[in-house]
């Protein structure tokens, strides 16, 4: 696959370019060919570079004809200046050939110069023997029409980087050099796939890439692990397409079984060393092989390296003892274990494409472009999101299978997939399920029919009970990549991919086949109707999963049918019974349950009463969760392995059952049963119950044993508004108790039954004067609610108990729904040990406590729902993580948000749904930001750590066009690009920003992930070079502890901006190393940024910046900040993108135009009082557009210009002159640079530096115009007319509302000042205007010429109503009724003038 940018539909159907030689050598013959050349050639050919030389051959029009195809067909040229060079007629007719085509750069070709013995000036500028020869050719009349074509390649090539050999240099060294800096620009694409498939560069590669750690100076082993059709051959093969051709030694190596370890290592060797070897031992190899291994630095990849840990091992330890430092190994798998028990030092999991690259990728395969078609979009998403969900495999499969058919057919496609597997995709599939034993593939079945979802400690325990060994089987499976964990907390959740689930499920039904009908798993509720009324086989059944409410079937028959399942040992019913079918709501009489049996459950069982039955001896999980039932069984019974019993939200169940039959029970819950009004008294005497839980057991009325066994975890008694009496007896040896929670229940006073306790997790109370007689150190965290009846105000308590010893230890304080604490007490700074403060749902409480800035020890705050909420206080600086959510009246946050920020390695800030937040909250939020960027900047020992700063908030739009993101912000999409600065214009102090749209998601959102991919490129070229990569995974709800979840609704834009130490650091030791490798060309920095939920839920980015900040301290502590100076201001990401695909560019000269015109109706806005929705309207083809009403400059101007490159001072001038040199200034600096561009840009080169040279004289007109006093620029003509004629010509390149805007102040200035002068000047006006309309009628009557013709003539109408030709008159009489009323439109006059200052101070501020 192509190792970057797929081709467009524009661009895929050319042909491939191929290079038959490396190197093309032009030199004369007689000064260099039996000595410097031979010694060359030689040299070049011993590094197996292909050269071609041209030995004395006879010149004729068929050789010539063969000396120009193999230019054509040369990937580099060496250019051998010597004495003698420019007498020879066909060397000079060779360079002009030769910088044809570099200058067409079709193929990327390279030329590089070598003076031998001969002074570059001397070529340069053709003095001494150069002149000579050429006066010789002049006199000849068949080479003088030539000589000047011969001239400008020569001058042409000489200012090439190149080598230069004198007396005083050894051309051997020479040589050796040159070699060197050939080598890796000729292997350098040698192994791209000539097919250029598309492949996207996401962070999957630039995360394995930038692991290889290429300047290492170490042999390096990685690993890259994934499940099957993930990528990784295509990561791998993209990786050695790059970057093999910088090694001695290249190996690309795919695994087959049965080959032993010495097979392998014969091949590897075979490869690197280029010769047929044979390995009987790999212990016994020859010292000569070793003596060259240890001096060559290889670049090795095996895949799809399986089952071969023995083989592995010894092949890494050979790759450790032999190979020369520097070499680089990549082994890709399927299996982890093979990896892990190899000793492979870094490992680099390969995730799932996020949506836009997958929707890329497949639109590559399907329709030839980027992007789908028109009609498809639905289409694609639907195979993307619905299907294939991020895995390569199944979208190039898909992309392929679908492209040319039509819309229906997709349709049917699509609803058959889901019915039929495909099979490409299932046989790549099915590779990692046959490397299984028998035990792992039940486990993977139970897993994907059952338990996609659960707690992966639960489903191991569920599996053990099954008889299968989970715990090292769901490991083999995580190594596999079969499943894969969702983190939540400290909890882990089993997750699998869609396409895994649905190999399971083809795989099953084969079996079935296999098994002549007989099934094993029943996983669907169709197929469990299908199955019993079809009277199938159902003896070998073994678990069994249906909704109650979807059944077509007598229910009756799901029942009977359970006592023909011996085997059965996992039933799940969902759900009331279908009211349709008909059902008595009992079960029969002769009811039975399957003696294998390990899981039941029934959530919303309709059962009001479970009827005496033997229940299975092996069950070990009961549950009925929110079901009717109101009393499970009446005597004890004999459940010897249950070990959970789940009756949650039975808000029926009135009686707890007697479990002392249940001898190994370890967690019982009844939360939320409304109705229970006692605890069974066996549930406690268990000696190995762990959890009981009884909150919101509102008719609860006591809780009460004399044992409290040492195995109780937990215990959570919240919202039983109805406990008086809580008498547990605990006792010190508890140390296993984390939580024990009686909040907000009738208990009046602290259970005296848990005062020997000792640092529990945490302890859940409401809030009373009782809680100042808990005993020190009782629990690292304190949950505080409000309790059933008030003693007092919450505050004047906490005033009270805040000083008492169990609080001054305390790690952790929250309060939870708190809904009558309106704030919190002043002295919370006593509780010096404090670390983490929450307060959720808490709706009445305005603002934190000023003292909380003293809590030294504080280090993160969490507030969620709290509505009222309306100021953040200053923090102390040891807090490294804020997070406030679902504050809406939020409005103002201290100036010094942490008074002075700590040397934390990380921060994070974030205020999620506060969407009161004033426009000085986000400055002084920012500011903190600023603060700890230029902490690390500034203390070199802390600028070597790994910081990580993330802040989030709620912003419009037009809040980033602030100091932080002036000119770096991209109003729409998630990619933007930066022309590289200068070494000196960069720092390792690059934040990222993204603006989130509005997104809302139903779903407990715990974690964000943003992130960042950074590329390096050449202006105009297809490939880029990923250097850096920047991940942030972030919590917005993390500590929500609503029973209930979160509901995360965002109706606000809101803004991520982060700090990444390494990833700042990666991309400025890139563009230094690129700044002083090469000298020559147009880099661009290309920023693609994506956000997602750790759900894969994409969220939309609305635009994107950065903020490069430069941070020099002086010896006063001063500091000042320098951002790039070019950004290509006027395209979008992905148009530039497009413009490279199709061989077009864009020149930087006229990308600094718009960049001017950018500036420029900026400064407009800010002045005019304009709305910021302005936009740019750059010509898209040379039309009369481009003609200025001014003088329009030569097309010579440019070229002439650029040859300065000496750049004025602004801060030198103090008046508006100053911006004016400055401006063109710029201009002539960036055009120096666009000299080496050899693309044509979008609008011909002519074309645009007359576009470049408009744009800059218009502009200056008119600042130069509005710099003048009122009332001079009213009664001077001169000065009116030159504001008219460049606005009239700004008009066709501005948006119509700064136009209009800009009209309009002008009208405004000739009403206040009219005077005599005005008439003729604007007459005059007239007469230029009608001239200049005619001739842009007759020069071109297109679009553009009509729209400027219709905004002059409007111009012209508006000036005409004051100054009528035919009403002289009346002109007059309007000049003196203005000169009356002059006092009344003083104010005016005023407010003009402020304007025109504001003017003039933004021009001041853009210069400097």
């Amino acid at each position: 696959m192509a190792l970057l940018g797929a081709p467009s539909s524009s661009s895929s159907s050319r042909a491939t370019a191929t290079h038959r030689y490396d190197v093309f050598i032009n030199f004369r013959g007689e000064d260099t060919r039996y000595n410097f050349i031979s010694h060359l050639h030689s040299a070049l050919c011993r590094k197996g570079i292909d050269t071609f030389v041209d030995y004395g051959i006879q010149k004729g029009d068929e050789i010539w004809n063969g000396l120009v195809e193999a230019i054509r067909e040369s990937k580099l040229f060496l250019v051998i200046f010597s004495q003698n060079y420019a007498s020879s007629k066909w060397c000079l007719k060779e360079l002009v050939e030769i910088m044809e085509c570099r200058n067409k750069n079709e193929n990327n070709v390279i030329v590089i110069p070598v003076f031998y013995k001969i002074d570059p000036k001397t070529v340069r500028y053709q003095t001494g023997s150069y002149s000579t020869a050429f006066d010789k050719h002049g006199k000849r009349s068949s080479d003088s029409k030539h000589v000047q074509q011969w001239r400008n390649a020569l001058f042409e090539a000489s200012t090439l980087s190149g080598f230069h050999c004198d007396d005083r240099r050894e051309e051997a060294k020479l040589i050796e050099e040159i070699v060197e800096t050939i080598l890796p620009k000729v292997r350098k694409n040698c192994y791209r796939d000539e097919h250029k498939s598309p492949f996207i560069c996401n962070s999957n590669y630039a995360s394995v890439k930038s692991s290889l750690r290429l300047k290492l100076e170490k042999v390096h082993v990685i690993g890259i692990w994934g499940m099957a059709g993930i990528g990784k051959t295509t990561i791998a093969t993209a990786l050695f397409n790059e970057c093999s051709s910088e090694y001695e030694g290249r190996c690309f190596l795919t695994f087959s079984e049965g080959q032993g370890v010495n097979h392998v290592c014969a091949r590897i060797l075979s490869e690197l060393l280029n010769e047929d070897l044979r390995v009987d031992n790999i212990r016994v190899i020859h010292s000569r092989i070793i003596r060259k291994l240890k001096h060559m630095k290889v670049f090795i990849v095996l895949d799809d390296v399986t089952n071969s840990q023995q083989i592995l091992t010894k092949l890494i330890q050979m790759f450790h003892d032999w190979l020369s430092v520097g070499s680089r190994i990549i082994l890709a798998t399927r299996d982890r274990n093979v990896l892990t028990s190899g000793g492979v030092e870094e490992i680099h999991e390969v995730k799932e494409m996020d949506f836009e690259d997958s929707l890329e990728l497949f639109s590559y395969y399907a329709f030839n472009d980027s992007q789908p078609k028109e009609g498809y979009y639905q289409l694609s998403t639907r195979v993307v999101a619905d299907y294939a969900q991020g895995v390569p495999l199944a979208l190039t499969i898909l992309g392929s299978f679908l492209k040319t058919k039509g819309e229906r057919e997709w349709d049917s496609a699509l609803r058959k997939l889901r019915k039929y597997p495909n099979a490409d995709i299932h046989q790549v599939l099915r590779l990692s399920y046959d490397a299984l034993d028998d035990d792992e593939k039940n486990i993977l079945f139970h897993v994907a029919g059952f338990f996609i979802g659960n707690e992966m400690e639960e489903v191991i325990r569920r599996l053990n009970s099954f008889g299968f060994f989970a715990d090292i089987g769901i490991r083999n499976l995580l190594d596999k990549s079969l499943i894969s964990v969702n983190s939540y907390n400290d909890e882990k959740f089993i997750k699998m991919h869609a396409l895994i689930k649905e190999m399971c499920w083809k795989i099953s039904c084969e079996e079935q086949s296999k098994n002549g009908g007989q099934q094993t798993r029943l996983w669907s509720t169709e197929e469990v109707c299908n199955t019993l009324q079809d009277e199938r086989d159902i003896h070998g059944v073994e678990s069994m999963i249906a909704d109650m409410n979807q059944i077509t079937i007598d229910s009756r028959l799901i029942f009977v049918a359970l006592r023909k399942m011996p085997k059965l040992r996992l039933l799940a019913l969902r759900g009331n019974i279908n009211p349709d079918i008909g059902w008595n709501g009992e079960l029969p009489e002769d009811f039975q349950l399957p003696n294998d049996l390990r899981y039941i459950g029934w959530d919303k069982c309709p059962l009001k009463f479970v009827p005496s039955i033997c229940w299975p001896k092996q069950l070990v999980e009961l549950s009925f969760h929110g079901s009717d039932v109101e009393k499970l069984w009446d005597a004890v019974q004999d459940v010897p392995s249950l070990e959970k019993l789940d009756l949650r939200r039975c808000k029926r169940l009135k009686e707890c059952p007697n479990l002392e039959g249940a001898p190994n029970l370890k967690l019982v819950t009844f939360f939320g049963c409304e109705s229970l009004q006692d605890v069974h008294p066996s549930i406690l005497s268990h000696p190995k119950i762990e959890e009981i839980n009884v909150s919101y057991c509102t008719s609860l009325k006591r809780l009460c044993s004399d044992n409290c066994p040492p195995s109780l975890r937990g215990l959570w008694a919240t919202g039983c508004s109805n406990l008086e009496e809580f008498s547990i007896s605990m006792k010190a040896d508890n140390s296993k108790l984390l939580e024990l929670c009686l909040s907000s229940t009738a208990l009046r006073e602290v259970p005296s039954t848990i005062m020997n306790l000792k640092n529990i997790g945490c302890y859940g109370f409401h809030i009373i004067y009782a809680l100042e007689k808990l005993p020190p150190n009782l629990a690292r965290a304190i949950l505080l609610m409000d309790p059933i009846k008030y003693e007092d105000d919450p505050y004047i308590i906490l005033s009270r108990i805040f000083p008492s010893p169990p609080f001054l230890c305390l790690k952790q304080l929250i309060f939870f729904e708190c809904q009558s604490l309106s704030k919190l007490p002043d002295d919370i700074h006593v509780l010096q040990s404090l670390q983490v403060l929450e307060v959720e749902s808490c709706p009445v409480i305005t603002t934190l406590p000023e003292s909380i800035k003293n809590l030294q020890q504080l280090m993160d705050i969490y507030i969620y729902d709290c509505e009222m909420l309306q100021y953040i206080p200053p923090l102390p600086p040891s807090v490294i993580s804020f997070c406030a959510v679902n504050c809406k009246s939020l409005e103002t946050v201290s100036s010094s948000l942490t008074s002075e920020p700590s040397r934390n390695d990380i921060a994070s800030f974030k205020f999620h749904n506060c969407t009161k937040l004033d426009d000085h909250a986000y400055i002084h939020v920012l500011k903190d930001l600023k603060s700890r960027v230029e902490l690390v900047a500034s203390d070199g020992a802390y600028n070597n750590n790994a910081n990580t700063f993330f802040y989030y908030l709620p912003t419009e739009e037009s809040m980033l066009t602030n100091d932080w993101f002036p000119r770096y912000y991209h109003p729409e999409g998630s990619s933007f690009i930066l022309a590289v600065p200068p070494d000196d214009k960069i720092s390792p102090c690059l934040v990222l920003c993204m603006l989130l749209s509005n997104y809302q998601s139903w779903k407990f959102i715990n974690s964000m992930l943003f992130g960042c991919r950074c590329y390096i490129s050449e202006r105009g070229s297809n490939e880029r070079e990923c250097i850096a990569a920047s991940g942030v995974r972030t919590s917005l709800t993390s500590n929500i502890r609503s029973m209930f979840g979160a509901k995360m609704v965002s109706d606000q834009y809101h803004m991520a901006l982060w700090y990444d130490s390494k990833f700042s650091k990666r991309i400025m030791e890139a563009i230094k190393e690129r700044n002083r490798g090469n000298t020559s060309g147009n880099p661009i920095l290309i920023f693609d940024l994506h956000a997602k939920t750790v759900n894969n839920e994409e969220v939309w980015i609305k635009g994107c910046g950065v903020h490069w900040m430069h941070v020099d301290v002086k010896d006063e502590g001063e500091e000042e900040e320098v951002s790039p100076d070019v950004v290509i201001d006027g395209y979008r990401s992905h148009d530039l993108e497009n413009i490279q695909r199709t061989g077009e560019r864009v020149d930087n000269v006229y990308c600094c135009a718009l960049d001017i015109l950018n500036w420029f109706q900026r400064s407009l806005v800010s002045c005019l009082g304009l709305s910021s929705g302005v936009e740019i309207h750059p010509p898209s083809s040379p039309t009369t557009a481009f003609i200025s009403t001014a003088a329009t400059a030569s097309s010579s101007v440019i070229p002439a210009a650029a040859a300065s490159t000496t750049r004025t001072n602004p801060a030198e001038h103090e008046d508006l002159e100053a911006p004016q040199v400055d401006t063109w200034e710029r201009t002539k600096n960036v055009s120096t640079v666009s000299d080496t561009a050899k693309m044509e840009p979008p609008l011909g080169k002519a074309d645009q530096e007359r576009f470049t040279v408009e744009v800059v004289d218009q502009v200056n007109e008119v600042l130069a115009c509005l710099n003048h006093p009122l009332e001079e620029i009213s009664g001077s003509s001169e000065l009116r007319d030159r504001l008219i004629n460049a606005t009239c010509s700004l008009g066709s390149k501005i948006s119509e509302e700064t136009n209009s805007a800009l009209v309009a102040f002008i009208e405004e200035v000739l009403v206040v000042y009219p005077s005599d002068q005005s008439i003729q000047a604007l007459e005059d006006h007239d007469r230029q205007l009608e001239k200049y309309e005619g001739t842009a009628i007759e020069q071109e009557e297109n679009t553009r010429s009509q729209a400027v013709e219709n905004k002059n003539a409007d111009l012209i109408s508006k000036v005409d109503k004051i100054y009528a030709s035919d009403e002289s008159s009346a002109l007059v009489e309007s000049v003196n009724q203005a000169t009356r009323d002059l006092e009344q439109a003083e104010r005016r006059v005023q407010r003009l003038r402020q304007r025109q200052e504001d003017l003039k101070l933004q021009l001041r501020i853009y210069f400097r």
